[in-house]
């Protein structure tokens, strides 16, 4: 059988957390002895924005896809893949989120879309547990009374028996809802396909979002981008939570009406929320949400682990070389219909 073609495409000017390395790629292989001989693996790298490609990057990426079966990237052109990748069978995304390269009207027929969903635990999970805890023990509160030089001692009940509402629970949302059953909290999942979770005590469908939302002590926003969750918690919504409730935004900042959540927090209509990702990154600096009172800002970190995230995401490629080799179905397939 002929060797697959893989080829490895990095973003040079993106966090070096999404970069492949040559040692992180001959220790994945190294970790998947059995299939090294089913396929053959090249590397190359560009700017992140193909209208900002070398002349350089872009013929070293067009002699690579000549003969390429696997592409593994983020970033890429669209136009006539077919015309320049003849061989493509798959592209694997070194990311779970994949809405930047949406509307899918680009890929070819016979060519599949994997992504990395799933590769952010468990770090991801450490990061959940330790905001949940700050928004019970209201930290972002305190934090504001600190850099306003007051001392304003709030006191907080245990957070064994509160309500937690996760919207969303793949893979994100699902280690969020694990966090708070751990801490003994009652966890409630809304979804549209996914009926029943380990980890919650029921999962409603998005009608009944109001419904839950009138009982949250804490919202966390987990959902994939698509172009039916695009700010899917605005005003509206967030005018369902009780005011003692908080939010959290883990997963995309297009989901939430940030202007909403900053004029609530300054109105005292929503306790305290942590934010880990925003409309456009890095945050303006003429951003509103730098001075939002009880508020917490991290700078989409939350689930990116140095060490352990390109390796998983390698893992996943070394497992569907296997699938593919053998004809078994590719491990996180995208629905390219509901875009994730």
């Amino acid at each position: 059988m002929k060797k697959l073609h893989i080829h490895i495409m990095n973003n040079r000017n993106s966090a070096y957390v999404y970069q492949a390395t040559e040692q992180q790629v001959r220790e994945a292989m190294d970790r998947n002895e059995d299939i090294v001989n089913a396929y053959e693996l090249t590397m190359g790298s560009s700017e992140y924005d193909y209208d900002r490609w070398t002349q350089s990057d872009l013929s070293d990426f067009l002699d690579k896809m000549r003969t390429a079966n696997v592409l593994m990237g983020y970033t890429f052109p669209t136009n006539d893949i077919k015309g320049y990748a003849p061989n493509l069978k798959w592209i694997h995304f070194n990311s779970s989120g994949i809405e930047h390269i949406t509307p899918f009207h680009w890929v070819p027929d016979g060519v599949q879309l994997t992504n990395s969903r799933g590769v952010h635990q468990p770090k991801s999970g450490e990061t959940f547990a330790t905001f949940l805890g700050m928004m019970n023990s209201a930290i972002p509160q305190l934090y504001t009374a600190q850099r306003q030089g007051k001392w304003d001692r709030i006191f907080t009940t245990v957070i064994k028996g509160k309500t937690l509402v996760v919207l969303g629970v793949g893979c994100q949302g699902g280690e969020v809802a694990k966090q708070g059953k751990k801490m003994g909290m009652r966890v409630i999942g809304i979804d549209p396909y996914v009926k029943h979770h380990p980890n919650c005590d029921e999962v409603v469908t998005i009608d009944r979002m109001q419904e839950v939302f009138a009982h949250a002590d804490f919202l966390a926003i987990s959902a994939p981008l698509t172009k039916e969750t695009y700010r899917i918690i605005g005003e509206e919504q967030l005018g369902w939570l009780p005011q003692t409730a908080s939010v959290m935004n883990v997963a995309r900042g297009q989901l939430l009406d940030s202007d909403a959540l900053d004029q609530k927090l300054r109105k005292g209509q929503i306790a305290g929320a942590i934010l880990d990702v925003f409309d456009k990154e890095p945050l303006e600096e003429d951003s509103p949400l730098w001075s939002t009172p009880n508020l917490l800002l991290t700078p989409h970190v939350s689930s990116d682990d140095p060490v352990n995230y390109m390796p998983r995401c390698l893992d996943i490629l070394m497992r569907n070389i296997r699938n593919y080799v053998n004809g078994a179905q590719l491990e996180n397939l995208v629905d390219t219909a509901r875009e994730y």
